[in-house]
């Protein structure tokens, strides 16, 4: 075997010895909780939707949305970034108090800090259970 074929062959198993622990690594996780309160303009747009101009201020810019879920191990404030696969506009529509949500994450777009308050990506959010 050549030298270069011998530093080749090193470094591909240094490299799968290497990788081996990554899968366990990279798992996602998930935030499980019940929605105790809807907040941001979102929500907002959505509850008053039945009035053209009316009593209505109009609202201009991205909507916002956020969750106050209430989880296992305490409440979380989490701020719901828009994302064109999953608006939050549709999230607003479709989440109410009571329902249980799941938020996946993997470390790549979901930011929560050790005071339970952070960020995801629309995408990120599932209704898994309506209220009752």
């Amino acid at each position: 075997m050549k030298l270069y074929q011998k530093i080749l062959a090193t470094g591909a198993l240094i490299g799968a010895i290497g990788l081996t622990g990554c899968g366990e690594q990279l798992k996602p996780q998930t935030l499980e909780g019940t929605v105790k309160e809807e907040f941001g303009t979102a929500s907002r747009i959505v509850e008053s939707s039945g009035a053209i101009f009316g009593n209505e201020s109009v609202k201009f810019g991205d909507p916002t949305y956020g969750l106050v879920l209430e989880a296992n191990d305490g409440t979380y404030t989490i701020n719901i970034r828009d994302y064109w696969k999953k608006p939050v506009i549709a999230l607003a529509k479709a989440i109410e108090p009571g329902d249980r949500v799941r938020i996946t994450f993997d470390y790549m777009g979901t930011r929560i800090g050790n005071d339970k308050v952070g960020t995801t990506p629309s995408t990120t959010v599932d209704v898994i259970e309506k209220a009752k």
